[in-house]
């Protein structure tokens, strides 16, 4: 749908220690550069320190500057002194090799490897996900910049192979200011071969196994109207086509599947038959953020209103909304120098003790923090004579986000989410991450049982990002005491 973030990640249900994840870092490493930017944003002057700027931040300060927020400030005081450490102390087994990595240049080099063509326009790498059950695969993906030999324009395609044989193709093409009018297009299709993929059933713990064989194409266009704020329209034909499963036997359950006669029947919301929909798409969009790799102050938000018109009678529409606002909770520059990263070295319990005593304690608290706080709430409505397709659920999950589950692992018509995230550099380009998210989902904003549908998810981890490239993030989230889930991507949750 337009305007969630889908992180097309690795996620691993893990129940060992987290030290694991440094070995799907590692095997990951040949996907990094999938997510170079089409123009690198200029980097900040608060962001990418220069000499007279690193010189500045030695010099004294009066206490009073190092605030920039001071109701945040205490409320993120026991995150900086207790868990910020912490996170830190785990994290440390990773710091060597990301190091390394940095310290020799070994993503630009790659990114180099695998460039090829006038200018490197093009790049050509494979792919490799690592998942449980038959979620594993190998891929291919193609970057083309300038594809036809203008910079504003960009073609990328990714093909994904299972270990069961299943497959899924995605494309699309983007230009920005088309014909000098300042519209960008994105052209996109996708081609799903998969033979068993599951949804969770509304109101239920089971699982509804089925085929998917798939196609959407989709067309969007969008314009800056007034400074930050700009609209998007988009037309999607979804050719829809679900059958049976062959690995898993049907389990319906639950009055969301039951048709007018009140009996179970799966047709009733699309699956085990063919039919299209098409979709039209209105989105009004803000954003202030200086640099989206690494974002200071400012904010994001979007609000959307989609119509989905069938030819099986499962019409319906609905909107959806998310904001975020970005905090820096100090005066000091966010990014650690070079020079800071050689001087301080690896991490110790020894520098982890030092980090609360009273001499630093001051600049601890009062530099270099992070605050994004985040907001996403959807709803669906039918059409009068229409039953919804499971699809047109909207999703709890891990792309809500809630971090701690897999997948979109609630559906319902009504979704409200809320996510705080704290960030402090470990690194010059590694930050550390802290996150707490909650959920609720219903029939309706009036019937939602918020004390049986309330979700938490919460975990750590860290990104790895340049100024002009989000690289991959690497976090471990939790719901209650339960598991791990390992989220890998190259996507931010926002």
């Amino acid at each position: 749908m337009a305007g969630k973030t889908t992180a097309e990640s690795i996620e691993l249900h893990l129940t060992v220690l987290p030290a694991l994840g440094l070995l799907a870092c590692m095997a990951a490493l040949p996907a990094l550069a999938a997510n170079v930017r089409d123009s690198a944003a200029a980097p900040d002057s608060t962001v990418v320190p220069n000499s007279a700027a690193a010189n500045d931040s030695m010099q004294p300060r009066k206490f009073y500057e190092y605030i920039s927020y001071p109701l945040l400030q205490v409320v993120t005081w026991p995150l900086e002194t207790v868990v910020a450490p912490v996170v830190k102390g785990i994290i440390y087994p990773v710091k060597p090799p990301l190091r390394y990595f940095l310290n020799e240049n070994v993503i630009d080099r790659t990114i180099q490897l695998i460039s090829f063509g006038d200018h490197d326009r093009i790049m050509l790498y494979p792919t490799m996900n690592l998942a449980p059950g038959t979620g594993s695969s190998v891929g291919l993906t193609l970057h083309y910049n300038s594809v036809f030999g203008r910079p504003t324009e960009r073609l990328v395609s990714q093909g994904n192979l299972f270990v069961n044989g299943d497959s899924k193709f995605r494309a699309y093409l983007n230009a920005s200011d088309l014909a000098g009018t300042g519209v960008s297009a994105k052209a996109s299709l996708s081609l799903v071969r998969v033979k068993n993929t599951n949804v969770n059933q509304p109101g239920t713990n089971s699982f509804w196994y089925y085929a998917d064989t798939s196609n959407v194409y989709s067309l969007a266009l969008s314009h800056l109207v007034f400074e930050k704020v700009g609209l998007r329209a988009s037309y999607q034909f979804h050719d829809n086509n679900y059958g049976i499963s062959p690995v898993r036997p049907d389990t319906l359950a639950g009055n969301f599947f039951k048709n007018a006669a009140g009996v179970l029947d799966s047709t009733t919301r699309g699956l085990m038959s063919s039919w299209t929909d098409q979709v039209l798409v209105a989105q009004i969009y803000r954003d202030t953020r200086i640099n989206e790799n690494i974002p200071l102050a400012g904010s994001q938000f979007y609000a959307t209103y989609h119509y989905h018109l069938t030819n099986a009678h499962h019409d319906y529409h609905g909107w959806e909304t998310g904001i975020t606002n970005y905090y820096k909770l100090g005066k000091e520059k966010y990014e650690i120098s070079p020079a800071e990263e050689k001087q301080a070295g690896g991490l110790s319990v020894r520098k982890v003790l030092e980090k609360v005593e009273m001499q630093n304690l001051r600049k601890g608290l009062f530099n270099r923090k992070v605050l994004a706080l985040h907001a996403y709430a959807a709803q669906v409505y039918e059409i009068k004579g229409n039953t919804m397709p499971v699809y047109g659920l909207q999703t709890l999950g891990n792309d809500t986000p809630m971090r701690g589950y897999g997948g979109s692992r609630f559906r319902d018509y009504s979704v409200l989410s809320v996510s705080a995230e704290y960030r402090f550099p470990v690194l010059r380009l590694v930050d550390g991450v802290v996150f707490d998210e909650y959920g609720i989902y219903g029939r309706s904003w009036d019937r939602i049982d918020v004390l049986d549908n309330l979700k938490n998810s919460w975990g750590f981890g860290i990104r790895v990002r340049r100024p002009d490239i989000y690289l991959f993030r690497l976090q471990l989230g939790f719901h209650g005491m339960q598991g791990i889930q390992l989220n890998m991507s190259v996507d931010e949750p926002f």
